[in-house]
């Protein structure tokens, strides 16, 4: 090669064989190569390295995690040019997986290319999860709001999310100051175990509630309005502060102005000021009232069926009268009900509103859609495993084929729980198969309804006692109730078998008998009763009942004492008590465990002398209501009973048959049977009239469900036999007591005081027994 800047020398080639003259050529040969050469050499000095090719791809360090499953994630192919742009995006894509602690790449020559190598440290495994510090809240409740899995790789953040779910349920029941730290430690295995640590700190309780910017309506009545409440009484568990109910109280104030006129009223700020070395927080919330509005025009269209007149009695406001959403929801809510009594169970009805906002006025339209007749396709119960589903069809009062009656749903529902077989009856409707068909969905869960337990316990009325007793509320799931009783006290002892069947020859009928064996000591006799019933009842519509039933029992008064007067020693001895009662009772209450609203009023007539010894008739009107109170869902009730009775045939009543006030369902400050006419020597005989009032005020604890608090005040006396019927001599308790409904039925701790305090009587007293006070 002839070296670039140097010419060829000519070369003579004269007188070689095979050879001739070809300098001109030979030179312009060589001058092309010497110039292809010479370019080719500067090309390659101007142009760069070409990057390698990628000839395979590998991952090192992983366990766990497969190759493959990494590889899936990276853009970098075999075969590739090398990019380290790409192995950047490479390592963003395998962290992003979150299984590794640590990720890089590195390059190796390879079959003259490279191989690329991913390094990755996997994270241990989160093998356990502890909790130190907790005593206020469950391990469970925290364990939930955790949501932490085992056994899955361990990841930070998902750690810290826990620690900030735990640290939001405390501050959600009031520990404002609680604060969640984790920590790891490392397990035999290599992998880690967390460890939650709670300091909890103190509750905080809600000093004070300031409310600012009102001028229309009254702090209390804004108070009233909110579920977070201030602290009652430095004892009671009102003042706990729940951030959520707190922030939902907003809403709650707005829909009280709404109900007031000012549909315009907004909340300005909410705000929590802790101090938390006191355990105190002070709660602000300022309101923007704005204007009231009133009503204006009140229209109603799309209505033919009902006539307008009907469907404007239902609307309880007219032109003129504050707004209140409170009352447009409540007709919405007459005229659909009025609809689906006549079976338009999809009749629509929507309030259109126009705002007058420079009269202040809202003119309003009812716009009803009535919709076709509706009628139920079918009856779906689920949830009854125990309970035959006869049981429950035949407390419906809607059957499949009928008219769709929304009332009659409800008081179908009313009447499965009154069963007691059920802790939750839900109903529901959905389409059926055209537009004029729905179906009724039932969904029941049961609660047990057997009962065999051996205890002891106490009883205001018994003293100590000692029970055996076998129960069965729901025999078989047909509904029928037997028992066996067997209790042994200070003050009494009971055997009791009875059985009851509720539809007795599948008719609406209600029977049963009972055999017992009862004796009791009162104050200045003992009494036994040997003897048994036959009952029964029946139904006359929906909420009135008739019963009769027929006693027959051997009753002996003994130990009377000898300083006890000739008219209480004349009932010594043994008679045969041979008696009927009949009954009517008409019952409108929503439950009959803890009612709400509605009534119960019953009378009852009682005749002795169907053969035995003893002779006499007695009357008893009872009447209790009970009403909702628009007040944190407080409810008022109030009883009055009167009674007579009246020996025939030349008897008085017996004592064991007479009118005694006193103890946990009548005069709940007095002592059992203490309140009656009272002979010579002092001794309790009993009356021949009684007259009973008691009122109670039922309030529920806020977050624990079935616990009520009572205050009560009870009025009454027993007459006869001395003391004339005066009504304006009335004997008086007051008190409060706790209610709970258990599975044994509601359960009822009072104290009474006793307000008429007379001489050898106490200042009160204490009443545990199971049921309802009236």
């Amino acid at each position: 090669m002839i070296p670039p800047g140097r010419l060829a020398r000519p070369v003579n080639t004269a007188g070689v064989p095979g050879s001739r003259s070809t300098s001109g050529g030979a030179v312009l040969f060589a001058l092309f190569v010497w110039a292809l050469l010479s370019w080719l050499g500067v090309a390659r000095a101007q142009a760069p390295n070409a990057p390698p090719t990628v000839r395979d791809l590998a991952v090192e360090g992983n366990k766990r995690i497969q190759a493959s499953a990494i590889l899936n994630r990276v853009q970098t192919k075999i075969g590739d040019p090398f990019s380290p742009a790409g192995l950047r995006e490479d390592l963003q894509a395998i962290s992003a997986l979150g299984f590794f602690d640590d990720v890089q790449v590195r390059t190796e020559e390879f079959e003259g290319g490279v191989r690329v190598v991913f390094a990755v440290v996997e994270r241990p495994l989160l093998r356990e999860v502890g909790y130190e510090g907790n005593r206020e809240l469950k391990l469970e409740d925290i364990r939930e709001k955790a949501a932490l899995k085992v056994g899955v790789l361990y990841n930070p953040a998902e750690v810290q999310r826990a620690a900030e779910a735990i640290r939001e349920k405390y501050e959600e029941d009031g520990f404002l100051g609680a604060t969640v730290s984790p920590r790891t430690e490392p397990t035999p295995e290599g992998d880690l175990r967390v460890i939650f640590r709670i300091d909890e700190g103190s509750k905080i309780h809600i000093d004070r509630i300031v409310i600012e910017g009102n001028q229309a309506l009254t702090v209390r009545q804004i108070k009233g309005a909110m579920e977070t409440k201030e602290r009652f009484l430095w004892v009671l568990p009102f003042s706990t502060l729940h951030r959520k109910v707190f922030e939902d109280d907003a809403d709650r104030v707005l829909n009280l102005y709404g109900d007031n006129g000012y549909i315009q009223a907004r909340i300005e700020s909410q705000e929590i000021v802790p101090d938390l070395q006191r355990g105190k927080v002070t709660l602000k919330i300022r309101v923007v009232e704005g204007p009231q509005f009133h009503v204006g025009t009140v229209a109603v269209k799309g209505n033919e069926i009902l006539p307008e007149a009907q469907i404007r009695s239902l609307i309880p406001f007219k032109t003129g009268d504050v707004f209140s959403r409170k009352q447009v929801r409540d007709s919405l809510r007459a005229i659909t009900d009025a609809y689906s009594e006549i079976g338009r169970a999809r009749a629509e009805v929507n309030p259109e509103t126009e705002n007058d906002v420079e009269k202040r006025l809202v003119n309003l339209t009812f716009a009803i859609t009535e919709g076709p007749e509706v009628y139920v396709e079918r009856i779906n119960i689920t949830g009854n495993s125990r309970s035959s589903e006869k049981v429950l069809r035949r407390e419906l009062r809607l059957a499949e084929g009928d008219r769709f009656n929304y009332q009659r749903l409800v008081r179908s529902r009313q009447r499965l729980f009154n069963l007691g077989y059920f802790e939750e009856v839900n109903v529901s409707t959905e389409p059926g198969s055209t537009p004029e068909k729905i179906v009724v969905n039932i969904a029941v869960k049961e609660r047990s309804t057997g009962l065999f337990s051996l205890g002891a316990g106490y009883s205001s009325l018994d003293g100590l006692f000692g029970t055996v007793d076998l129960t069965q509320r729901n025999l078989f799931g047909r509904g029928y109730e037997a028992f066996l009783r067997f209790r042994i006290g200070a003050k009494s002892r009971l055997g009791l078998i009875g059985f009851t069947d509720p539809y007795f020859l599948d008719l609406p009928l209600r029977a049963g008998f009972d055999f017992y064996d009862r004796t009791r000591d009162f104050d200045d006799f003992t009494e036994d009763r040997l003897g048994g019933d036959l009952r029964a009842s029946y139904p006359l519509g929906e909420f009135w009942t008739i019963g009769a039933t027929y006693r027959a029992e051997n009753i002996t008064i003994t130990n009377v004492p000898d300083s006890a007067s000739d008219d209480l020693k004349k009932e010594l001895g043994q008679k045969i008590n041979s008696e009927i009662d009949v009954g009517l009772s008409r019952d409108t209450r929503d439950s009959i465990f803890e009612p709400t609203r509605g009534s119960r009023n019953s009378i009852d007539l009682g005749f002795s002398g169907l053969g035995g010894d003893v002779q006499f008739y007695r009357v008893i009107v009872d009447s209790a209501w009970f009403f909702p109170l628009p007040l944190y869902d407080w409810v008022f009730s109030a009883r009055g009973q009167v009674g007579y009775a009246q020996g025939w045939g030349g008897q008085d009543v017996p004592i064991f048959e007479r009118f005694f006030l006193g103890g946990a369902t009548s005069l709940r400050g007095q002592r059992t049977r203490t309140v009656a006419p009272k002979d010579a020597q002092g001794d309790v005989i009993g009356g021949d009239s009684e007259l009973l009032f008691n009122t109670e005020l039922i309030v529920p604890i806020p977050f624990i469900p079935h616990l009520r608090l009572a205050f009560f005040l009870d009025a009454g006396n027993a007459y006869g036999f001395g003391t004339p019927f005066d009504p304006t001599d009335l004997r008086l308790a007051a008190g409060a007591g706790i209610r709970f409904y258990s599975p044994l039925g509601p359960l009822r701790l009072d104290y009474g005081f006793n307000l008429d305090r007379k001489a050898g009587e106490k200042t009160g007293q204490i009443n545990f027994t199971v049921g309802a006070p009236f």
